[in-house]
């Protein structure tokens, strides 16, 4: 998310998005224009405006106060952060690594939160204790320290990805020793907060009041794509973990005999209308090696009657290899690394089985989502050792990594 950067704390860039323009804008216009209508005897428009203008630009100087208080308590717990971008009425905090602990993941939930409670605080002190005849100081001071109660316990509440959610998480986690658990249940009553906010909100906006309906059901909305998107990642997760290829299909091994001449083996090739890419050369019954159809580029068309394909031979050990064993997630990370996108899979034994691509992964990991590929789709993408869909596993897990939960 992209940003004006405004300074730095240890390496860190604190980027301001330009939409904050737009929202300064906007708070001062709502905030002056309530003033016009409730206070308009003690008020003018200009004076209002000036209210409005500075009751919004310290509410968010507040927001990126608490921000780096809350980024020293990050770091203090092992977070690693790339960087901060002020969004809306909050920051977006692109990490590197999250925290690994339960009671870590709790202290960070609660610092913004309490925060904004203790500035309320002492705001409302200020403004009840001040002997200044000044109504247009107290007015701003006031409504800053009401927008910060406001944001406090907005942030308390036990949703998505707000503090009260992180907090509910951790203190499940905390406490059942299951960091899994604490997801599933946030994730529950999550989409159940959200399918009760939808329906106060459509409720408001076909009856009482329409603006507040409006905002209850965008809330909604936002929650239910949140709790459907946790759910998809959380099953992803556990795909992903999972050390079983018995129900992932190989790709079948492709044999040819080391004395084969590349004509006969490119005529293989077209006979069959051949899409593998490499074949594994067998002598005696034994493997001996592996050749890539690239090799007939390379070699001019006349020496294919006198060439064989076994001068060409690779040895097995040359190929990306893992074994079966290894989880899913493993084998990505092997299939990225290498430059054709395919990795050979080898028993305990050391003997070769088969292959896998990233297509071969992807159409297994869309099928236990639910997603069923039709074979118009399956035609348009056989020929490419692409993800499917465009799922993004290898960002999947690195996220994975990032949280600690692989």
């Amino acid at each position: 998310m992209k940003g004006w950067q405004v300074f730095k704390i240890r390496g860190i860039p604190f980027n301001v998005h330009p939409y904050w323009i737009g929202l300064l804008f906007l708070f001062s216009w709502s905030i002056s224009d309530q003033i016009n209508l409730i206070y308009s005897d003690l008020f003018n428009n200009q004076e209002a405006w000036l209210i409005g203008f500075f009751t919004s630009f310290l509410f968010l100087f507040s927001i990126i106060f608490h921000q780096i208080f809350h980024t020293y308590i990050c770091l203090n717990e092992g977070v690693k952060i790339k960087n901060i971008t002020f969004f809306f009425l909050g920051a977006v905090l692109q990490i590197e690594k999250d925290c690994q602990t339960a009671l870590g993941n709790i202290k960070i939930s609660l610092v913004r939160p309490l925060l904004c409670f203790i500035t309320s605080f002492f705001l409302f002190l200020i403004s009840n204790s001040s002997e200044s005849k000044e109504q247009i100081f107290i007015n701003i001071i006031t409504r800053v320290g009401v927008l910060n109660l406001f944001l406090g316990l907005f942030n308390l509440i036990p949703f998505g990805t707000l503090d009260g959610g992180n907090l509910v998480k951790s203190i499940i986690w905390h406490y059942s020793g299951s960091k899994n658990k604490g997801r599933i249940i946030l994730n529950k009553f999550t989409l159940f907060l959200s399918i009760f906010l939808l329906t106060v909100g459509v409720f408001l906006l076909f009856s009482l009041n329409f603006y507040y309906g409006l905002i209850l059901f965008l809330l909604a909305i936002f929650g239910i794509n949140i709790s459907k998107s946790d759910d998809q990642y959380l099953k992803i997760e556990k795909i992903l973990k999972s050390n079983n290829l018995r129900e992932l299909s190989l790709k079948p091994l492709r044999k040819i005999e080391f004395d084969l001449t590349l004509s006969q083996f490119n005529r293989l090739i077209k006979d069959e209308n051949n899409l593998d890419k490499y074949f594994f050369i067998t002598k005696n019954g034994r493997w001996d090696g592996f050749i890539s159809v690239d090799i007939l580029k390379d070699i001019p068309v006349k020496k294919w009657d006198l060439k064989i394909v076994s001068e060409f031979n690779k040895s097995i050990k040359n190929f990306p290899c893992i074994f079966e064993k290894a989880p899913l997630w493993q084998i990505i990370e092997k299939i990225e690394k290498t430059n054709g996108g395919t990795v050979l899979i080898i028993n305990p034994y050391g003997i070769p089985i088969g292959l896998l691509d990233r297509k071969n992964i992807g159409f297994f990991v869309l099928k236990k989502l639910g997603f069923n590929i039709t074979n118009e789709i399956l035609n348009k993408i056989k020929s490419k050792n692409n993800y499917p869909l465009g799922i993004e596993l290898p960002k999947i897990i690195k996220l994975m990594k990032s949280k600690g939960d692989i």
